[in-house]
């Protein structure tokens, strides 16, 4: 096993996951979860994440502000922006003011009105680079046809599509429409869109593995904690899960996140510490690093 102090290190690094929920999303939570303020909502939250969640500021540029002195702090070069439902008005601000740091996206409830209409909208003001959908959280096969508006204009347009499918925070996720092989006709349908799965697929990643040797537009995405290793019938390290994803497929597959989400904790440094061992101690090579820490991202999403 190599010392820290021999890792080698990608000369970027572009985060594929982070969450920048707005105080003005916070009072749209609250009113969603029957508590009457944002301060309220921010309890809520950190009793079930079990650490302290600050409000953000109420005003988009000093959120951006907190953002950007958080990633200068931590050597954080671009963000994939996951802004609040249905909602560009941050993702607007953000890159108006710093285009270098973040890369536009959004996520998309497809079961609201007008939702197609956002997405259109948003492409046309920001060239977002695409969008992220989570079918167990608002209940839909990502093969249903309602779906396809969505599925002709990223291909279109080339984007990046990534999915939250598997486990997920509360009871009020539904596992009927967790599994990676939904996407199965879609990504065979939709060549030129790139389908990304958060997260590994969230416990399914037998599922996301035969998924990725069926098609060659699916991808692994690294984010968060991983816990989801821990409930699974057999024993299985975040290695493993690296070699068995690059066998599937091909390092050319990953793309690094972290899933932060929130202050006072911020980026979460201790993920990408974290995967940057692994990466290092399977024996990965410079070249495929900066594939997995910068360069996949900077190619599908067209940054």
């Amino acid at each position: 096993m190599s010392r820290v102090d021999e890792w080698i290190v990608p000369d970027r690094v572009y985060d594929a996951h982070c969450h920048f929920f707005t105080y003005q999303g916070m009072e749209r939570r609250a009113k969603a979860f029957g508590v009457e303020t944002p301060e309220e909502m921010a309890k809520v939250y950190e009793e079930r994440i079990g650490r302290k969640f600050v409000l953000p500021p109420k005003k988009h540029e000093d959120f951006v502000e907190m953002w950007v002195k958080e990633m200068d702090a931590k050597g954080l070069d671009k963000a994939l922006m996951l802004p609040d439902w249905n909602d560009y008005s941050f993702v607007e601000t953000a890159t108006k003011v710093y285009p270098d740091r973040f890369v536009p996206f959004v996520m998309v409830n497809p079961t609201e009105e007008n939702a197609m209409e956002f997405v259109r909208e948003a492409y046309s003001k920001l060239d977002i680079r695409g969008m992220k959908l989570y079918p167990p959280l608002h209940y839909y096969h990502a093969y249903d046809d309602f779906m396809t508006p969505f599925y002709e204009f990223a291909q279109d347009h080339e984007m990046l599509i990534t999915y939250h499918m598997g486990i997920s925070v509360g009871a009020s996720a539904d596992l009927r429409y967790m599994n990676p092989s939904d996407v199965s006709p879609v990504a065979r349908d939709y060549p030129k869109i790139n389908f990304a799965f958060a997260h590994f697929a969230t416990g399914y990643l037998r599922e996301l593995l035969f998924l990725m040797y069926h098609v060659k537009n699916v991808y692994a995405e690294t984010s968060s904690s991983n816990r989801w290793m821990e409930f699974l019938p057999y024993d299985i390290t975040l290695h493993d899960v690296f070699r068995k994803v690059i066998n599937a497929s091909s390092v050319d597959n990953i793309i690094f996140g972290t899933d932060s989400t929130m202050f006072p904790r911020g980026w979460r440094k201790p993920i990408y510490q974290w995967q940057l061992a692994v990466v290092n101690e399977i024996g990965l090579n410079k070249e495929d690093i900066d594939k997995i820490f910068y360069k996949n991202l900077e190619r599908i999403a067209r940054i």
